[in-house]
């Protein structure tokens, strides 16, 4: 039955409430519910059908035996509709209908009859029931309003401007007619998706060395392989880790179905801390010795309860929503590395991950090119493959003749020895320890890392280590110089390593001296060459003795050279090559790899980070022009907050051309000078140009203050004033001096 207007609206109100009245009336005992008749058609209003009330059957959990001494059997008489028909009709039940604690609802209220089968309460119809706002594919707007519910659901709250209701139950906002929409805060963000198509969205990895991560999205199933960070360039004053941006995936962290690891490099693992939690904490799979890194990292973090950690070998496989998901073993520079295929409607995808053929590793089983040859011939519609060493020519060196080359350096060397290389090669470290122990050195462990890596890899049985071997650093000058081995971190430079602090003689325990060799068994990564050198530098200094790759092949690379990378793409067999973990230049060498290993040029995609690539489900892959975001997140700290672009730039300045600070000091009631202008400057000019660049400044700073007051004499915005006088001494210092330092503008009122 529809409702012309209010009023018609308030008679059919009072003559239910009247209904109720008598039905509550007649109310004594449990046991004995009268019978209550409809209301005579001739006392009815005209063109008015009243519902047919029904007996309601007895239920002991609803009513009491005695009557709430609340309730008086009587109510006031009607009154006239008016065009407030809640606070006319019934002002002294207001408290109960409301459910409040303090005067609860009548008993039996819940079973009247008029409000069961009522088709109709307040002019709102009941033909569907309000759908929950917490349910996440449905809005607001699914239907008409009043649910059939408890007294809590049934009460209102009064507005009388806007006659508006809230459902305290459903948390949304009631009106006549149509819903109000909740509050953006609380609406999710709807979604587009394209059915039928798989997207392949790289977030990091793709312009640099480092902070890899991917994210495969079909439908409404999204998974990521790797979350690894990049440590800084030398422009990036003051960061400690670059993160990729993961404002896609935080958007839609209801679809993700898990986070895949290829191995335990940072570059892979070492973002999880940081971004899990905002991802809600989606389950997260790995080897034994990635997830044994990755717990560390998350207890540093305090994380590892809310984490959900799942360990495989490299023969499981997993269904993760429209993803089957299975691994195979790869060779790389730290154990229990694995390859990733995604088969899905689309088709078949495989991600390398890192990688090398290695026939004569050490510490995990050689390459096996006939399980790489199966993944390839079931059908690969797109290979994303590894490209850091695609400038190299031939293969990349087996670990074998890296063992050999440092057992002899080991050997040969009489005084004091200090080995360092990075603290993941666990492989490595297996050798040198056994080196050690055949030829009668005692080790000592000097640097974070690798203590917790040698501890959980002995912990996971990657590594043995006899009782008594390893040594506390402390007891270093109780041992002979020949019997000495220290193995310690700091192969690229970090200021704050073990290696950093013993070239500028700041180590508590090792002090350089003369006759110890130093082995640096790792080679430099892209943008650490200065910080090596400066290390270097200082070792010689102190009088050490330094071997690095050039003088003997110490080091090898954990990534397959061009020889390497074509032989993957002939087992693989792919219709389509992504290159990926690289510069341009880099991804565009392994794209004339690809060509030559007779894939079309047409069918490699060479993406940025953020630019998203589809496979549809004929087998064609395409690059879109979609885009989404994929900026550098900086964090630092104790707290590990993240750095917001405008600092980085401010430290830049400051670096480049130091600061100035204007103060002005004005009047707090009329805003005007009372003075001239103070300037302070650090790090800007010499001496002699002092005094006449700060006039210069006082005189500008005053005018660009007076010409802002008198554009704006009636309200002074302060933001707006602070902005106006650092640009225009900003221009006028680079007309002056070519120079364009941190200006910082600060109102003193007085």
């Amino acid at each position: 039955m529809t409702v012309s207007n209010p009023g018609d609206r308030d008679d059919e109100l009072i003559e239910k409430l009247e209904h109720i009245d008598k039905w509550l009336n007649s109310i004594s005992h449990v046991s004995e519910l009268p019978q209550t008749k409809p209301k005579p058609a001739s006392a009815q209003p005209p063109q008015k059908q009243q519902p047919i009330l029904q007996k309601p059957s007895p239920s002991p959990q609803r009513f009491s035996s005695q009557k709430p001494p609340q309730y008086t059997g009587q109510r006031p008489a009607p009154q006239k509709p008016t065009n407030q028909p809640h606070q006319r009709s019934f002002p002294q039940r207001s408290n109960r209908h409301r459910g409040n604690r303090s005067n609860p609802p009548r008993p039996g209220l819940q079973s009247c009859p008029a409000i069961q089968n009522s088709t109709q309460f307040h002019g709102r119809p009941q033909s569907k029931p309000v759908v929950p706002f917490k349910q996440k594919h449905q809005s607001a707007q699914t239907g008409p309003y009043l649910q059939k519910q408890s007294n809590n659901s049934m009460n209102f709250r009064k507005n009388n401007q806007k006659n508006r209701r809230f459902s305290h139950r459903n948390n949304v906002v009631q009106t006549y007619g149509k819903p109000v929409q909740p509050a953006p805060s609380q609406k999710p963000k709807p979604f587009t998706f394209t059915k039928d198509v798989l997207r392949i969205i790289p977030l990091g990895g793709f312009e640099e060395i480092g902070k890899n991560m991917m994210a495969f999205e079909y439908e409404h199933d999204i998974v990521i392989v790797d979350m690894g960070l990049q440590f800084p360039t030398e422009d990036m004053l003051g960061v400690d880790y670059v993160l990729p941006d993961a404002t896609y995936l935080i958007e839609r962290k209801h679809l993700i179905r898990g986070v895949f690891l290829t191995h335990g490099h940072l570059d892979h693992i070492g973002g999880i801390p940081y971004i899990l939690p905002k991802l809600g904490f989606p389950p997260v799979y790995g080897t034994p010795l990635t997830l044994g890194l990755v717990k560390k990292h998350l207890t540093e973090f305090g994380f590892l309860k809310q984490s959900k950690l799942i360990t495989f070998k490299p023969e499981d496989h997993f269904r993760a929503g429209a993803f089957d998901v299975s691994f195979f073993p790869v060779t790389h520079s730290i154990p229990d590395s694995v390859g990733i295929v995604l088969d899905t409607p689309c088709g078949r995808v495989v991600h390398t991950g890192d990688f090398k053929f290695d026939f004569t590793p050490s510490g995990q089983p050689p390459s096996n090119l006939q399980t790489l040859s199966k993944v390839g011939d079931k059908g690969v519609v797109a290979l994303i493959s590894d490209s850091t060493n695609a400038l190299e020519p031939g293969f990349t060196t087996t670990e074998k003749v890296i063992a050999e080359n440092l057992e002899k350096i080991i050997e040969e060397t009489t005084g004091r020895l200090i080995i360092t290389s990075f603290s993941s090669l666990i492989g490595r470290l297996q050798n040198i320890i056994d080196s050690a122990l055949k030829l009668n050195r005692k080790i000592f462990l000097t640097g974070r890392s690798i203590e917790n890596n040698i501890a959980i890899a002995k912990q996971l049985g990657y590594i043995k280590l006899p009782d008594g071997l390893v040594q506390d650093i402390r007891k270093l000058n109780k041992y002979d110089d020949a019997h000495v081995l220290i193995l310690t971190t700091g192969s690229q430079g970090e200021d704050m390593s073990a290696l950093a602090r013993m070239a500028s003689n700041r180590h508590v325990q090792v002090k350089i001296k003369k006759g110890d060799t130093v082995v640096l068994s790792a080679s430099p990564i892209i943008g650490n060459e200065t910080a090596i050198f400066k290390v270097i530098n200082g070792l010689c200094r102190l009088g050490a003795k330094i071997i690095t790759n050039k003088d003997l092949g110490i080091h090898t690379s954990g990534h397959g050279k061009q020889e390497d990378l074509k032989l993957m793409i002939r087992l693989m067999k792919p219709r389509y090559l992504i290159p990926e973990h690289g510069d341009f230049y880099m991804r565009t060498a392994h794209k004339e790899l690809g060509k030559q290993s007779s894939i079309p040029e047409s069918n490699i995609l060479i993406l940025d980070n953020g630019v998203v690539a589809e496979i549809r489900k004929t087998g064609e892959v395409v690059k879109t022009k979609e885009k989404v975001p994929a900026n550098y997140v900086m964090v630092e700290g104790p707290d590990r907050s993240e750095v917001a672009s405008h600092i980085l730039m401010d430290r830049q300045l400051m670096a480049e051309n130091g600061a100035v600070v204007v103060l002005f000091y004005v009047q707090a009631k009329t805003f005007r000078l009372r003075a001239k202008p103070l300037v302070e400057s650090r790090g800007f000019v010499f001496f002699d140009l002092k005094n006449k660049v700060t006039d210069e400044i006082k005189k500008t700073g005053e005018r660009a203050f007076v010409q802002f007051l008198k554009a704006n004499p009636h309200k002074v915005n302060k933001d707006a004033l602070l902005v106006y006088l650092a640009q225009t001494i900003d221009r006028a210092l680079v007309r002056m001096l070519n120079k364009k330092p941190l200006v910082l503008p600060i109102l003193i009122e007085v």
